[in-house]
């Protein structure tokens, strides 16, 4: 029992981990979709004043802001699958955790019975404790 309550230990700490690196990627693409949006926002306002609201500049400018809807577009299914896989980290993480709570709960009432046991065996052992 003690060798599967220290495999459940590991795999916890292993699904742990994986959930944590699973949200700091999450976190990464949310910051690179923030990103893109926030240069989208300056490319339509650029767009919208001086030279390169008229002529070639401004076809370019199109250019790049289409560009940078079809990245918005690709970060956003992105940030969704990986919102999936977090979220699939998580649960998995949360199933380890209470796997080795089970474990360790029923290794501990082990633990304690073989206490017991041993305590009333002395107990018998020792007919001097018994008053006469």
């Amino acid at each position: 029992m003690k060798k599967r309550l220290e495999s459940l230990e590991k795999i916890e700490r292993v699904q742990s981990q994986m959930h944590d690196l699973a949200l700091w990627r999450l976190a990464a693409l949310g910051r690179e979709r923030d990103d893109l949006v926030e240069n989208h926002r300056q490319m339509l306002e650029a767009m919208g004043r001086g030279i390169a609201a008229y002529g070639a500049p401004a076809a370019a400018a199109l250019r790049r802001v289409r560009a940078l809807e079809r990245e918005i577009a690709a970060a956003e299914a992105e940030y969704e699958a990986q919102t999936r896989r977090a979220i699939d980290q998580g649960t998995r993480a949360k199933l380890a955790d209470r796997a080795r709570e089970s474990v360790e709960a029923k290794y501990r009432d082990q633990q304690q019975r073989k206490e017991l046991a041993d305590l009333i065996e002395r107990s018998l052992r020792n007919p001097k404790s018994s008053s006469a």
